[in-house]
């Protein structure tokens, strides 16, 4: 599949999960307290330190690889269905730590129903990634779809019943165990069962460099949970964790849709041709046109947003929101940096990076709330300064661009943005950053900064400019 009918697949479901995951955060939002949101966000954090251990990233091993044979698959499904079970064990004991230990019952109760999950996930692990190494992202595509569907219908049906935060863990449950059946049915013959060691060796090797470097990462973010949610308490971490949620949201339907088969293309690419640069070039040029407006549009508006949506007692979480949307907008700013370092096999110096990042990042986070909320939520942006200095300087070299051309790329980037949000931000200033912002004035600005966006997208030819011509004479074509 080429990577245009791969990314259209990719982004056709996203915006179907987009459109769930968000309309089901809205009526939990309604449903749910910041406390108890805030029970499941620290059992989260809990499950995600616990996995950080155990996340090798296999199926990334499976996809950079040039040949898999039968072999190789036994091995990396023994090596993850190991990781699995230990990770489970692992969630099942600390449920009893939180709620005996630690006098968090609710957050053992989500702990212990979170610790089926890694035995269920054991069973799509095969077919999933060979699907992503054949680019076949319209079943993966589907199966997104089912997973998010299932959850959201779950989750609601049991929030209305009165399930509090368990029914945020028994969503993802139910979900989980429909898409391994879906996937095991539909790829029968790539399933795996037998155990193996023939490559055992490389494959701990290259899971231990992605611990090093994802799994530093998600400890800071993780961590980072667990100590807002001790030293300031549950409901501000629940408002910080619908903030994040939404950051997550937007970023990995946008971002993760695009990226996931753009790594694919980029390894198939440096495999044929010795060289990621039109691949890389073009994808984040496209990312940014679309990311930063997105992302800067969001932080102006997010008192009415949040209001809007979720109600007035979520309106502590609109300044974090907005700190979090400049943060990935300055993030973007070294964008695919970790496809390419994978892609490169430069991971050692990526782990030196994320290292760095993770003591700086969670330092700075746990001076911050000691301050506040949102003072834990600014130095979100400084941790993604420090990660645009310390990577910027080798994007060059990694993706085979010419000095100043990244630049230039941020340069048109920043035309967009400011096309995009201008009518938003002198909106904002005219009611004085109220949350109450008439939704039709609301409306108008975003449309005028759509237009002002598109005019600018056309008058500079932009490269999305060509991806609409060519689905536009495909579609006349056919």
């Amino acid at each position: 599949m080429s990577i245009r009918k791969s990314l259209l697949w990719s982004y056709g479901s996203q915006a179907i999960t987009f459109v769930v995951s968000f309309s089901t955060s809205v009526v939990v939002a309604r449903l749910l307290s910041p406390r108890e949101v805030g029970i499941y966000a620290l059992a989260v954090a809990v499950s995600a330190v616990l996995a950080i251990f155990m996340t090798f990233s296999v199926h990334t091993y499976l996809v950079r690889e040039e040949r898999v044979d039968r072999a190789l698959l036994r091995s990396v499904f023994t090596v993850n269905a190991v990781l699995n079970i230990v990770l489970a064990g692992a969630l099942f004991g600390m449920a009893f730590v939180e709620s005996g230990y630690l006098g968090q019952p609710d957050v053992g109760a989500v702990l212990l129903l979170t610790s089926m999950a890694p035995l269920i996930a054991i069973f799509e692990f095969i077919p999933t990634a060979l699907s992503m190494r054949e680019m076949r992202y319209g079943l993966i595509s589907a199966v997104n779809v089912v997973r998010v569907v299932v959850t959201s219908a779950v989750t609601v049906a049991l929030a209305l019943r009165g399930y509090g935060a368990i029914s945020l863990a028994i969503g993802p449950l139910v979900a989980g165990a429909v898409c391994a059946i879906i996937y095991t049915v539909t790829r029968w013959r790539d399933t795996v069962f037998a155990p193996s060691l023939a490559n055992f060796g490389p494959i701990i090797a290259f899971g231990v460099q992605m611990i090093s470097i994802s799994g530093v990462a998600q400890l800071a973010t993780r961590g980072s949970d667990l100590i807002l949610g001790r030293l300031i308490g549950l409901s501000a971490l629940g408002l910080y964790s619908r903030a994040s949620n939404i950051q997550a949201l937007v970023f990995s339907n946008v971002y993760g849709a695009a990226t996931n088969v753009i790594f694919s293309h980029m390894s198939r690419e440096l495999h044929d041709r010795g060289t990621v640069h039109d691949t890389f070039t073009t994808s984040i040029r496209n990312i940014i046109a679309i990311m930063w407006p997105l992302l800067v549009g969001l932080a102006i508006l997010a008192r009415p947003v949040v209001v809007t949506l979720y109600g007035e007692r979520w309106l502590g979480a609109a300044l974090p929101l907005s700190l979090l949307m400049v943060s990935t907008f300055v993030t973007l700013g070294f964008g695919m940096n970790w496809e390419l370092f994978v892609l490169r096999k430069e991971t050692a110096r990526q782990t030196r990076f994320e290292m760095l990042r993770a003591i700086i990042g969670t330092g700075l986070f746990t001076v911050g709330c000691f301050f506040g909320l949102a003072w834990a939520a600014a130095s979100r942006i400084v941790e993604a300064a420090v990660g645009y200095f310390l990577y910027r300087p080798h994007m060059d070299r990694l993706a085979g661009t010419n000095p100043g051309e990244l630049e230039r790329i941020y340069g048109e980037g920043l035309l967009l943005t400011l096309a995009a949000t201008t009518p938003a931000l002198l909106l904002m200033l005219w009611y004085r950053w109220s949350p109450n912002t008439p939704l039709i004035a609301l409306a108008a600005a975003v449309l005028l900064g759509i237009v002002g966006w598109a005019g600018l997208i056309v008058a500079r030819d932009h490269s999305l400019m060509a991806e609409v011509r060519r689905l536009y004479h495909r579609r006349r074509g056919a």
